[in-house]
């Protein structure tokens, strides 16, 4: 069983983003198993949407399962929005062989596979980026896209809580970090803008974003439909996962017939293509387009299970983590 400050010690020794790369292009080559999710929701005491979600999954040897809760009130009284569990199985007796605190690598996957997009979309280069929501998802999303765009100069923050964006703001040393007003002051001084809020009600509009951006909508329904439409490109990371799941905008718009699979024909707007497509060559990213490209990845399990057995084989080597026999 591996704490959080394990894991984090695992992962000193370990670069996600190719742990994220390489299952990501291993799933559209179909040596993956991706499991539609189970979706628990509910209203806890005070109002607040909170839920559980279920998802299983297997890529190569790792097998596994990712349990994560959040409820949107937990940031009031002091918890993150989210946090759960990561399981390992062994492969041959599909026994529970390592119980993972999964919270951090959860934003861990979640900015990696962002940072995959900003390689694999032609964003590079970007000198800078914007960030819409500053909790866990949105801090980790600054220290790894900060670590990893040798260009950026500049990070604009927007969080309804202006001492989370300024908190956020005092850990980016070497680079100018603005507090902004609004989240379009924000989205239109950036050429990246990444959206890790816990908004269900889209408010982004076309006329926001700067021309050429890339807009990353990580969370649940920040881009308006007329943004989605609009958009000279649109990229997810699995079809399936979007067709499936119409709570979120962009399954919508597939449920209503506006968007439809990659090199679909018919009246819908085919999707632009995956991440994977992208990696592997049978979809095609033409880079920096105007008036700006929209990348909206759902969430893959597997990529998390890819993640958890990466780092219990580094905790195996390391001898972290406590023992438990569970019979």
């Amino acid at each position: 069983m591996l704490s959080r400050e394990e894991v984090r010690k695992c992962l000193t020794n370990l670069d996600p983003v190719d742990v994220v790369r390489e299952t990501l292009a291993d799933h559209d080559r179909g040596i993956s198993l991706l499991p539609a999710e189970a979706y628990l929701r509910w209203e806890n005491s005070r109002g607040a949407y909170t839920r559980s979600i279920g998802m299983p999954g297997a890529v190569r040897s790792a097998y596994g399962m990712k349990i994560i809760n959040a409820s949107v009130s937990n940031p009031a009284i002091g918890l993150e929005r989210a946090g759960g569990i990561g399981l390992c199985f062994d492969a041959e007796t599909a026994r529970i062989t390592t119980i993972m605190e999964a919270g951090l690598l959860s934003a861990v996957r979640t900015a990696a596979v962002s940072a995959v997009g900003v390689d694999a979309l032609g964003y590079g280069g970007a000198v800078s980026l914007a960030v819409v929501g500053c909790g866990a998802q949105g801090r980790m999303h600054a220290a790894l896209l900060a670590e990893r765009l040798p260009s950026l100069r500049k990070v604009t923050l927007y969080d309804r809580s202006p001492d989370a964006a300024q908190a956020l703001a005092a850990t980016l040393p070497g680079i100018s970090a603005q507090v902004c007003s609004s989240a379009r002051e924000a989205v239109s001084a950036a050429e990246i803008a990444v959206f890790t809020t816990t908004m269900d009600t889209g408010y982004v509009e076309p006329d926001w974003a700067s021309s050429g951006a890339l807009l990353i909508n990580v969370s649940l329904g920040d881009l308006t439909d007329a943004a989605f439409r609009d958009a000279a490109a649109v990229y997810v990371d699995d079809v399936d996962l979007v067709a499936d799941n119409p709570r979120r905008p962009l399954g919508r718009l597939m449920a209503e017939g506006l968007f439809g699979r990659p090199d679909s024909t018919g009246p819908a707007r085919p999707l632009d293509g995956t991440l994977g497509g992208i990696l592997t060559g049978r979809h095609r990213a033409d880079g920096v387009a105007s008036p700006y490209v929209v990348l909206n990845p759902f969430g893959m399990g597997v990529l998390d299970v890819a993640l958890y057995a990466a780092v219990s084989a580094q905790a195996r080597a390391e001898s972290l983590g406590t023992a438990l026999h569970l019979g």
